[in-house]
């Protein structure tokens, strides 16, 4: 090649923040999203929900609706459970209790919002119009709303759930009431995180399509699992899964709500089968408030001892979990606090922990992944007391933390819970933290703010992420599951690579990180790079879940990659008159190593593969094409820190944001630029989590948060501006050095925001442990302390 082209070529991707390729779609709204997937004589569904949160099905009548206009079809729970039992959820764990989740109640009742008939038409509206002529006699059972008053044992008796279930596990049981007793401090607190929604932009969605001469079933779903559930579908519904496909479009936002099998998938199948038409399914915004899985309702009864010195001797915790009516597939409810007793000492060097978690079935909406599932509430919990002992002792936030966490000389370290932390920046990640917030120009203008009358608190906030999750890491949480990728790369005739991924997006910018990765594996512009992703006949994937597409990504496609460039360096060599071992890719061309001047265009090479036999080495392959499967051996950690500081309103008792710091490690970044967005809208998520939004039931179960009027997110007014730093620890247990970092904003960021506003508090001796802060909980908390009074606020 000559100077001049050469000169013309792209350094390599990966480090880069190019702008995502899929976004000119997006803003122009020429994607398609599922609620875009029109066929032809495509049929609707509505579906019928329960009003009372507990019942038994007296009576059903359905003729009303089966004659209003444009009616094809009307079921009943009776009608499905003779198709499909409903989804059947267990784990293999002592004391799980296995539940059974029909498609339509057909006896019993256990949630608000359960669906109990489904209509057909020929629009939504017609559907829906024809809700209104079904007939239904519930006789109403007693109600269990509250899962410590089921612990109690106090109507569990008398209101039996689903499964009647409360799944009590004991993990780690290490001695601790010596330590405690030794201690020279203890701090503990009861800390309750809320009941919340995902609320993606986009609901869930669904549209099957059966052909009955071809027996084949084309399904549309809004979901991050595509893989997991055409097997569902085909193992529930007993339907071949060769002949299925799902098809993922653009999705709206997913954030683990959709990383489940919803009873509404296999009912569109089912409908779709039955009739032979295609059968979409668009849920409403009501309907997701209601009925799509809700998540991160704990209690943390939280008690750490510490030293004089301020370290940490051990901690307990006993979580509760309020799991809602059924196991929601695949997760079930261990997801959450089972899940989160396991990182609770996370990431700092705690000797003794005792740790028991205990799910307990409600009459509520089932409970499911949402971003930072499990991990988030517990985080919090230790967090804010480790405020509190910081406080207590004189000690610096910062400096009580530099204390504790995780060093160099410790690794590899085990925690109590079992698991291996074999790197990390969480010394480093405190210091840039306190450094970005200026800690002690931060308490003087604290300070100067109590004297005009303002409160300022600054929360503080140092992670672990389990990201990548892959067997081991399932493993280690009790997920007795085997989980692993593919990827298929091809090399073009005309030097172009395609890539074909079980890998789906649903906003996070795959289609451009990948791509990115595929890039530098050949050594060639990412715009010669297409990714296939979105069908399950593309390739097999557990999920876009758990922060693992970076990481499965780099796995799968850089283990395809390098089996396709070997045989490409064997044709090069010969062409070169060199050794395999001695030719590289490097900005569009194939050249011998320290000697670019021996070199040819990486199209020249592809084409030298397919067309000239000439150039073959003995015995070779010309196959410019591979597949390769990819797992990670061991648990793949990123980590980094939150600082928030807020202000409080004493007239309206409101929390304000005022700034928020993120230092992230996420090991090498593949784009920044999209590290810095899914950071951005953690973020966000965990300021609405911990100061806005909290799904209320009332003692008979109903759903009083039902529209964004009473559920409230937070808008970019509520978010400041945010500071990002980067750490770079390179894992290496993933080709490249990558980690996941999708869910730590969510993590961490909520134990930061409670953090500041117990530190503005903290002159008052008031503390907050119910979430959100809302302003009717401060106001309380700073009643009951007589500070509204008139009290001049303390220097």
């Amino acid at each position: 090649m000559s100077k001049s082209e050469i000169a013309q070529i792209r350094p390599k991707s990966i480090g880069t923040s190019i702008p995502r390729r899929e976004d000119p779609g997006l803003l122009t709204g020429r994607a398609r999203y599922i609620a875009d997937i029109v066929l032809p004589d495509m049929l609707h569904i509505a579906i019928l929900r329960s009003p009372v949160a507990h019942g038994r099905i007296r009576h059903i009548d359905v003729a009303a609706a089966q004659a209003m206009p444009g009616v094809e079809l009307v079921w009943t729970g009776q009608d499905c459970v003779a198709r499909c039992p409903g989804i059947t959820s267990s784990l293999e764990q002592a004391g799980f209790a296995v539940t059974v989740q029909p498609l339509l109640a057909h006896d019993e009742i256990c949630f608000v919002g359960e669906g109990i008939a489904v209509v057909v038409a020929h629009s939504r509206a017609q559907a829906e119009d024809a809700l209104e002529r079904i007939d239904v006699d519930i006789e109403e059972l007693p109600v269990v709303t509250d899962a410590l008053t089921a612990v109690d044992g106090a109507d569990l008796a008398n209101a039996a759930v689903a499964s009647n279930m409360i799944y009590h596990s004991n993990r780690v049981t290490d001695p601790v009431d010596e330590a405690f007793a030794s201690a020279a401090l203890t701090v503990e607190g009861r800390f309750k995180t809320p009941r919340v929604n995902a609320s993606p932009m986009e609901t869930r969605g669904f549209v099957a399509s059966h052909d009955w001469t071809s027996a084949a079933l084309t399904c549309w779903s809004a979901t991050q699992m595509p893989s997991f559930i055409k097997t569902m579908i085909a193992i529930f519904l007993q339907f071949p899964e060769q002949n299925l496909e799902v098809i993922t479009p653009a999705v709206g936002g997913g954030f683990g709500q959709k990383a489940h099998l919803h009873p509404e998938e296999l009912l569109v199948c089912m409908l779709s089968i039955e009739l032979g038409r295609p059968v979409s399914w668009i849920e409403d915004r009501q309907e997701n408030l209601f009925r799509a899985p809700q998540a991160k309702q704990q209690l943390n009864e939280m008690a750490l001892a510490v030293d004089n010195d301020g370290r940490f001797l051990a901690l307990r915790d006993r979580v509760t979990t309020d799991s809602g009516a059924y196991n929601s597939l695949p997760w079930t409810p261990l997801v959450e606090g089972h899940a989160g007793i396991l990182v609770a000492t996370d990431p700092y060097r705690i000797s003794a922990l005792s740790a028991e978690s205990l799910s307990v079935a409600t009459n509520k909406c089932p409970i499911g992944a949402y971003r930072g599932v499990g991990f988030s509430a517990p985080t919090l919990a230790r967090e804010v007391l480790i405020d509190r002992a910081a406080r207590k002792l004189g000690l610096s936030p910062f400096e009580i933390r530099r204390r504790n966490v995780i060093r160099q000389e410790d690794f590899p370290y085990q925690t109590r819970a079992g698991m291996m932390i074999r790197e990390g920046s969480f010394l480093e990640t405190v210091d840039r933290l306190e450094a970005m917030v200026g800690y002690e120009d931060f308490r003087k203008r604290q300070q100067e703010a109590r004297k005009e009358g303002r409160l300022l608190g600054l929360g503080i906030s140092i992670f672990s992420e389990i990201s990548g999750i892959g067997t081991r890491a399932l493993n280690f949480l009790d997920y007795p599951l085997t989980s692993h990728d593919t990827a298929t790369v091809r090399v073009e005739p005309t030097g172009k690579v395609t890539v074909t991924t079980g890998i789906v997006t649903s906003g996070q910018g795959h289609p451009t990180t990948l791509a990115q990765i595929a890039a530098d594996a050949f050594g060639i512009p990412v715009e010669d790079v297409t990714i296939l992703a979105g069908s399950t006949h593309h390739a097999v994937g557990f999920g876009t879940v758990a922060s693992r597409s970076a990481v499965f990504g780099a796995g799968t496609i850089g283990r395809a990659a390098e089996i396709v460039r070997g045989r490409m360096r064997a044709v090069a060599a010969r062409l070169l008159q060199a050794t395999s071992d001695e030719i590289e890719m490097a900005q569009g061309l194939v050249h011998v190593r320290d000697d670019p001047g021996r070199g040819m265009p990486f199209a020249a090479v592809a084409g030298a593969a397919y067309f000239a036999e000439a150039t073959h080495p003995e015995d070779f392959d010309p196959a410019l094409e591979a597949t390769a499967a990819f797992d990670p051996s061991d648990i793949v950690l990123a980590n980094g820190g939150h600082a928030v500081i807020v202000e409080i309103d004493l007239e309206t008792c409101m929390a304000r944001v005022e700034k928020m710091y993120a230092v992230e490690d996420c090991g090498r970044m593949i784009n920044p630029m999209i590290v810095e967005g899914q950071i951005r809208g953690g973020m966000a998520q965990g300021v609405g989590m911990t100061l806005l939004e909290e799904l209320i039931h009332d003692d008979r179960g109903q759903l009083t948060t039902s529209t964004f009027q009473d559920y409230l997110l937070p808008t970019s007014r509520d978010i400041p501006d945010i500071e990002i730093s980067h750490l770079e620890t390179p894992s290496s247990l993933v080709p490249g050095g990558i980690k996941g970092m999708g869910e730590s904003a969510m993590i961490s960021t909520p134990a930061a925001v409670a953090g500041a506003v117990n530190d503005a508090l903290a002159c008052f001796d008031v503390a907050i442990e119910q979430f959100p802060a809302s302003p009717q909980r401060i106001f309380e908390a700073l009643s009951e302390a007589a500070v509204l009074d008139g009290a001049s606020l303390p220097n």
